[in-house]
């Protein structure tokens, strides 16, 4: 029995970390892959300018990254229009939905990027025997029942749902951002969390 139990800890913490690493590989990809397409675009500019490096870094390298800012900030611009966000609903609606814990990683994110939308997943202390865990309501289900995610550590993108009754849920009243931080920190910070909430 100790060594499936020690099988099933090893297996979700692999799964929990690649969930974790996933998102920061795609980054690193979608970003070099962008530095390489602008870089030779930028380059005729480069020419232009007596200066090869500031601070160890190519003006060529700077350029680039520069334009990619300004890229993303003017697709930040258009995806506040009407059209945008009838497509972005659509997408999300038909395609983005069916990716497992799409929507979650999508509230989570906008609560770490300090959106100013009211959190939808309110985070709560669930109580099983006699502890607390940090969890996430997701819903009121009829009859006095909630529902919950109860994420992993360090991997907060992964995690249980249970169904319980409302008297065993206790919100917290903190921002997600901040409960999101203590879990990857594995606890650290609980007591500046939840002091005076337990």
């Amino acid at each position: 029995m100790k060594n499936v139990n020690r099988f099933s800890f090893i297996k979700t913490t692999i799964v929990g970390g690649l969930i974790f690493l996933v998102p920061i590989i795609v980054l690193i990809i979608i970003l070099s892959k962008a530095l390489g397409i602008t870089k030779p675009i930028v380059r005729p500019l480069v020419t232009l300018i007596t200066v090869e490096t500031v601070a160890g870094i190519g003006v060529a390298t700077l350029l680039a990254i520069f334009v990619i800012v300004m890229f993303c900030f003017l697709t930040g611009l258009l995806a506040k229009t009407d059209l945008a966000k009838k497509i972005i609903n659509w997408l999300e609606l038909t395609i983005l939905s069916n990716i497992p814990g799409y929507t979650f990683m999508k509230r989570m994110s906008e609560s770490f990027a300090g959106s100013d939308i009211e959190q939808e997943y309110k985070a709560v202390l669930a109580r099983f025997d006699d502890g607390w865990q940090i969890a996430f309501l997701i819903e009121r289900v009829e009859g006095g029942y909630v529902t919950v995610f109860i994420p992993d550590a360090p991997s907060p993108w992964s995690g249980s749902i249970f169904i319980m009754t409302e008297d065993r849920i206790k919100p917290i009243d903190v921002p997600n951002k901040a409960v999101l931080k203590c879990i990857q920190r594995l606890g650290a910070g609980s007591n500046a969390l939840l002091q005076g909430r337990i």
